[in-house]
């Protein structure tokens, strides 16, 4: 069996304080969060893909980029950050900015706290999950 090439991403749970950002998504007639993130271009490392998406998902200014882990299997091969910023204004600046009043394919990044999350919903990619959680619990 040959062995498929797997894109990697980069996802980074974003803080600002005691908020986060997560992206609610209304796609395929359901209803998820998603922690902002992407795929790594070739020739990019995984903390320059993450740069990068959060600037073209969020538009927001990052520091203390830290890599919590690396997971890599056959589904998937996936680096997940945390970071912080001083910033608090979302502003979309890459295509996802065309699904912002898709009813159909709805982005739609948001400030949360943990007293405003929507436990039921899922937050994908999955690999992401456990990351979020832990962060949330430590808020």
């Amino acid at each position: 069996m040959a062995l498929v090439n797997i894109r990697p991403r980069a996802s980074v749970l974003v803080t600002n304080h005691h908020k986060f950002v997560l992206i609610f998504r209304h796609k395929n007639n359901q209803d998820y969060y998603a922690v902002p993130g992407g795929g790594v271009e070739p020739g990019e490392t995984p903390q320059d893909a993450a740069i990068r998406e959060i600037m073209e998902e969020l538009g927001l200014s990052i520091k203390n980029l830290k890599l919590i882990s690396e997971i890599k299997d056959d589904g998937c091969h996936d680096f997940n950050f945390t970071a912080e910023t001083d910033d608090s204004q979302i502003k979309v600046t890459g295509p996802e900015k065309n699904h912002l009043a898709d009813p159909d394919n709805l982005f739609k990044p948001q400030w949360l706290d943990k007293s405003t999350i929507d436990h039921n919903l899922p937050v994908y990619p999955i690999s992401s999950r456990n990351m979020f959680y832990n962060m949330l619990e430590n808020l």
